[in-house]
């Protein structure tokens, strides 16, 4: 087990921990900026091999400010009562695509947007991605 700590006692996760955590959930909370100010809202995700495809509706503020700006995604599986768990964050540049890659992603996606024709989906790198564990 990991054992290096950051200032806070919490064991601090590597790259290959955090990854196999984003792939565990599907929903993450994802800050941007809207006039300014920060704003976090629900997003659904999927891994795509060591990227994040983070998926909204065209028609949301979500999916209207996503599209090549700086994003932060977050996903967690805490307990409050154990204060124990997880998080990872993820931080760059939310590239557009064209499409969704994969039919898995578009089912994933599907929940939110019904017709793939009504949703953005943008790519994030986990280049800038850190990870902690609550013990």
């Amino acid at each position: 087990m990991n054992t290096n700590r950051d200032a806070n006692g919490f064991v601090v996760l590597d790259r290959d921990a955090c990854l196999a955590l984003l792939a565990l959930r599907s929903v993450a909370a994802v800050a941007i900026t809207d006039g300014g100010l920060p704003l976090v809202l629900p997003a659904m995700y999927v891994l795509d091999g060591e990227s994040i495809l983070v998926g909204a509706s065209r028609s949301g503020i979500l999916g209207r400010r996503l599209p090549s700006n700086v994003i932060s995604l977050c996903v967690h599986d805490v307990d409050d009562d154990l204060r124990s768990g997880w998080t990872v964050t993820a931080t760059g540049l939310a590239e557009p695509m064209s499409s969704v890659v994969s039919p898995e992603s578009t089912q994933a996606f599907r929940r939110w947007a019904a017709d793939p024709s009504t949703q953005v989906v943008v790519r994030l790198s986990t280049e800038h991605m850190s990870g902690r564990q609550i013990l």
